[in-house]
């Protein structure tokens, strides 16, 4: 990938080049969560690193996204992951971040559907069962919201992740008593 600096009035011995590229989620990683990792933001001391290409790849769209996410651009994020999305059809990172950036823009049941469709492509992913029960509290889904609990607190169980099965059994608790 190419790149190009931009500085102003640094000293060779005072530029450090820093290239910035969002971790991308892997897809194989059923039993961690789907990360949003937004790049740092340069500061006037630090130079910016942009790349010279449009991107080409769903992970670089992703990638773009995940930026754009980071400066509160959801609607320019949301187009990126739509163009991973076309790109490829079963890229569970794009439509986990677009689901992300849907929460961010109110638009709760478009978020529900990007996480319903992460879940058929990673069953096994028990943060977004948890992330999807919590939208579907929201949107008064209780039923739904049961079961997204349940199975989370059950794939958290097998996964020994203590904290968040307390988490989920929490949840689940409170909305059977209410």
């Amino acid at each position: 990938m190419k790149f190009r600096l931009l500085a102003k009035n640094f000293s060779a011995s005072t530029i450090a080049l820093l290239v910035i590229i969002a971790p991308v989620i892997s897809p194989a990683a059923d039993d961690r969560p789907l990360e949003r990792s937004p790049l740092p933001e340069t500061t006037s001391s630090s130079p910016a690193v942009i790349p010279l290409t449009e991107p080409q790849t769903p992970i670089d769209f992703v990638k773009r996204g995940v930026a754009k996410s980071s400066k509160k651009d959801f609607e320019g994020a949301i187009a990126d992951f739509n163009q991973a999305i076309t790109l490829k059809r079963d890229y569970a990172p794009a439509y986990y971040n677009r689901g992300y950036a849907y929460v961010q823009t109110n638009n709760r049941r478009a978020a529900i559907a990007d996480y319903s469709q992460v879940i058929l492509l990673k069953p096994n992913n028990a943060y977004v069962r948890y992330e999807r029960g919590v939208l579907r509290v929201e949107a008064g889904e209780k039923e739904g919201a049961i079961e997204d609990f349940q199975q989370a607190a059950t794939l958290f169980k097998q996964q020994l992740n203590g904290k968040w099965q307390d988490r989920a059994l929490n949840q689940l608790q409170q909305l059977q008593q209410s």
